[in-house]
């Protein structure tokens, strides 16, 4: 049977196919584009895996090249497209066809590479007598030489026993002994818990290194009337770039043409896929689903916030958990009383496979491989949702966390104005959108947020915005300006009051506005109050859902901090559910409002997004940042969410619980099993040497294994 497919979408020169065959057959991908590329007419073949199609660009005067193509395509099968690549590639001598080949191989030397010596030892270890034990010793003694160096290092630079010491002595009488068996089965299982860690590790690399895919694939780019095909690492800002149904976009940018359907969870862990069409903001390493784009490049390679989550968790440390250090310091403990009982059975008793079978337990190991492989991959898994985590000692910190400061301006608000209902006090001369176009002319050339904010209201308005003459802008107040023959005053009320323009008729509308947290911008005409332009700092849409989720997740205290004056910081605490709130505060004072409640013994995480909130978020338990915050506010937070949207603070509060929660669980059963294996070694003849190391190294591999669920679906 040939190689099923769909013809998703067509035009001359250019064709998408849905193969489900490439998500079954690895390799079939890169087979494909082997086999495709080496046709008459196919000028170029790009596959992704992620949607299963291939997209294939051919000369479109070739007679019949679509009914050749559907004949050829159903003649094959995935094994013989990639039987016939294999071949091409091997007959072509090219560079890439070894590299090709040797690929498969190294990768699984490298994997395997860890348990040969081991698993050979083990299996020389069962032939006996004089030869096995001739064979297999050298190697014992060399695998069991990293625990013993372990050991060594500990009792001589912290004049200590660890359960590395115990491990080495056990393997050590065992094959003085002669049990050659019991510690090659021993070094084995050690060597196993050791592998599954790197490969954690590996895999954890390997998922976070999976967004730096769109860097090595191509682009179409916009030249004149054309497009070219380039490499992604070979774009700049301000190219245009296209991207096609299944394609990875592979730029940061905007976008100015179509509309799509695009996936983004990698990025921002959005579970669905969301539209963007034209004024849209879209991030490289997500794919477009369906529609078709056209994007003005606005930040490539290692700018990119792909390439920022990378680099982040590439450089946060795993570190260690307090659950982690307490751990195993308990299970160093343990080593000499362990020692001591089997020390009195072996005195007693004489029964020196009794003391084997108590010297092989230990409940320090799996603590040490399960622990760090928990943490690193929930951090892995914490980046694929768009939140990077440095390190495991945030997470366990944000575990416990149970109070929780906000700043507010682009924070909790959106950080940037909107101008209201618009209020005319001279409605027979000046309606509501000519007071609006009298104040757009006078803000026309200013930068500032407000100003900003008027000319996007005149121009949804639809307001034709007049010229301006002999401006004059007083900082922080407002503008003066001449317009069509009125001299306009447009600003604050202080500015009014310093122009002699009477504020009579706004008093009630100001003080309604200002109990309700919001301001105006006052407009005077040739020095007669005109107009008045409320705004507000919106409320993020989330906040009052986020801050009622902390209080059901066992937050106690949900609080603000802000420089703004206390009517509006109070109007707006009471909208969002505050617990309790601090006006007019400076970015020293944020900090010491930090550092007291911990002296009250409260756990603060502190949530922001700008020079003024570093301090703050250096000094409290978990500093949380937002990605589109000040570069100093990022580098002093603990946590970063990489998408503007609060309930990600949510999600990382549950991701660092579940990574305490799998923890603990690992811990308990590394407990239980060598509870279990140590119970079994005082009656006479119950457990062996190998039965315990089963057990107790055994305990350590299923924690281990435990641990790296989190990430099994990367």
């Amino acid at each position: 049977m040939g190689l099923e497919y769909q013809i998703r979408h067509a035009m001359p020169g250019r064709i998408r196919l849905f193969v489900p065959a490439i998500k079954r057959f690895a390799g079939l991908a890169e087979a494909c584009v082997e086999v495709l590329k080496r046709q008459e007419g196919i000028a170029d073949v790009r596959v992704n895996g992620t949607c299963a199609s291939i997209v294939i660009n051919y000369d479109p005067t070739s007679k019949d090249f679509l009914s050749k193509l559907e004949a050829g395509l159903g003649l094959l099968t995935p094994q013989m497209i990639i039987a016939i690549a294999a071949a091409q590639q091997e007959s072509a001598g090219s560079e890439k066809a070894p590299a090709g080949e040797a690929e498969g191989p190294a990768i699984t030397a490298a994997s395997l590479k860890p348990m040969v010596l081991p698993t050979l030892s083990l299996g020389l270890s069962l032939i006996g007598g004089p030869v096995g034990a001739a064979v297999a010793l050298p190697l014992i003694v060399y695998n069991a030489l990293p625990t013993l160096k372990r050991a060594y290092n500990v009792v001589r630079h912290e004049q200590r026993l660890n359960v590395d010491f115990l491990d080495g002595l056990a393997i050590t009488i065992s094959t003085l002994q002669g049990s050659f068996f019991t510690s090659a089965f021993m070094t084995w299982l050690i060597s196993l818990g050791d592998s599954i860690r790197d490969h954690t590790a590996a895999k954890s690399k390997r998922a976070i290194e999976g967004l730096l895919d769109y860097q090595g694939r191509t682009a179409w780019v916009v030249r004149g009337k054309r497009k070219v095909e380039v490499k992604a690492s070979e774009l700049s800002p301000g190219d245009i770039v296209a991207v096609y149904p299944g394609g990875m976009i592979p730029i940061d940018g905007e976008v100015i043409k179509g509309h799509a359907i695009v996936d983004q969870k990698t990025i921002t862990g959005e579970s669905m896929p969301v539209e963007r069409q034209p004024g849209d903001k879209v991030y490289a390493a997500t794919v477009v689903r369906d529609g078709k784009l056209y994007l003005k490049t606005m930040r490539v390679g290692s700018e990119t916030t792909a390439a920022q989550i990378v680099r982040m968790v590439e450089e946060a440390p795993v570190g260690e958990t307090r659950i982690q250090n307490y751990a195993e310091k308990f299970a160093d403990k343990l080593v000499a009383p362990t020692l001591g009982v089997a020390g009195a059975f072996y005195a007693a008793t004489g029964d020196l496979n009794r003391l084997l079978s108590m010297l092989i337990i230990d409940f320090g190991t799996g603590i040490r491989v399960a622990a760090p492989t928990s943490v690193l991959a929930y951090m892995t898994h914490a980046a694929r949702q768009g939140i990077v985590i440095k390190g495991g000692s945030s997470l366990e910190k944000l575990s416990k966390i149970d109070t929780v400061a906000f700043d507010k301006t682009g924070t909790l608000t959106g950080g940037i104005p909107r101008i209201l209902e618009v209020a005319s006090y001279d409605g027979r001369r000046f309606s509501s959108n000519k007071i609006l176009a009298l104040a757009a002319a006078a803000e026309a050339r200013l930068k500032h947020p407000l100003a900003l904010a008027v000319l996007e209201r005149a121009g949804q308005a639809g307001i034709k915005i007049p010229e301006r003459s002999e401006s004059k802008y007083h900082l922080g107040l407002g503008v003066e300006v001449q317009v069509n023959g009125y001299r306009v005053d447009v600003g604050s009320e202080r500015f009014m009051r310093d122009r002699d323009v009477k504020l009579e008729a706004a008093r009630n509308d100001l003080r309604s506005l200002n109990e309700s947290g919001r301001s105006a911008l006052l407009l005077a005409v040739d020095r007669k109050l005109t107009g008045l332009i409320p705004y507000a700092d919106i409320i993020r849409p989330e906040s009052v859902a986020v801050i009622k989720t902390l209080h059901n997740r066992g937050v106690k205290n949900v609080l603000m901090l802000t420089g703004d004056n206390d009517t509006t910081a109070r109007a707006v605490a009471r909208q969002l559910g505050l617990d309790n709130f601090f006006s007019e505060v400076l970015p020293a004072e944020k900090a010491e409002i930090v550092q007291q409640l911990q002296k009250e013994g409260r756990s603060v995480a502190m949530v922001g997004d700008g020079i003024n909130d570093s301090v703050a978020l250096s000094y409290a338990d978990v500093g949380i940042a937002m990605k589109n915050g000040a570069d100093v506010a990022r580098e002093a937070a603990d946590v970063v969410l990489m998408d503007e949207n609060l309930w990600k603070i949510i999600q990382a509060i549950d991701i660092s619980k579940d990574t305490m929660g799998l923890i603990k669980q690992n811990y308990a059963i590394i407990a239980v099993l060598n509870a279990l294996a140590f119970a079994m070694t005082i009656p006479r003849g119950m457990a062996s040497p190998g039965l315990t190391t089963l057990i107790s190294n055994g305990s350590a591999i299923v924690a281990s294994l435990n641990a790296v669920r989190p990430i099994l679906n990367y």
